[in-house]
């Protein structure tokens, strides 16, 4: 049996961002993240102090970022985050996302060796949605944002 060939075409990773989109552009994002396994993870108090701390550290980490609505869900979170391509070297939104996913999970990694905890394997999925966000449309999707949780709790009640 011969060994496969290497097909560029075939074997990569496909980006769901949109080609030609500049993701340095002054604007605001919508973006969720999903944990890997689709567990609840994000009930964990300890998992969510890390997530938060996390949040509020990126302006300090990246020129040019501002934090709007951020909140925790038991498997994604959701938040807006505006990025400012007028400061010196603007980041992506792939680079503070990614950034973001690194940092919480090294700390989570960290806080489990500590505890002696057991960990169920990846954190986060892969990819991220992402939505450039639109000043009329902005206070709606601050609101859904704000509301998810509620609109979980209202689904699991009437389960």
């Amino acid at each position: 049996m011969e060994p496969h060939k290497y097909d560029p075409h075939r074997h990569h990773r496909r980006s769901i961002r949109l080609p030609g989109r500049d993701y340095t552009a002054t604007s605001a994002y919508f973006v969720t993240i999903g944990i890997a396994q689709k567990l609840p993870l994000f009930e964990i108090p300890e998992l969510r102090k890390i997530l938060l701390a996390t949040w509020k550290a990126l302006p300090e980490r990246f020129a040019g970022v501002t934090l709007d609505v951020f909140v925790v869900m038991p498997d994604h979170i959701h938040f807006i985050i505006w990025l400012d391509n007028t400061c010196e070297n603007p980041p992506t939104l792939g680079v503070v996302v990614g950034a973001y996913k690194s940092l919480t999970t090294v700390a989570w990694l960290q806080h489990i060796q500590s505890a002696n905890l057991e960990y169920p394997g990846r954190f986060w999925h892969r990819n991220f949605y992402e939505h450039i966000v639109r000043i009329p449309e902005l206070a709606d999707t601050r609101l859904y944002i704000l509301n998810n949780p509620m609109k979980l709790q209202q689904k699991e009640d009437e389960m």
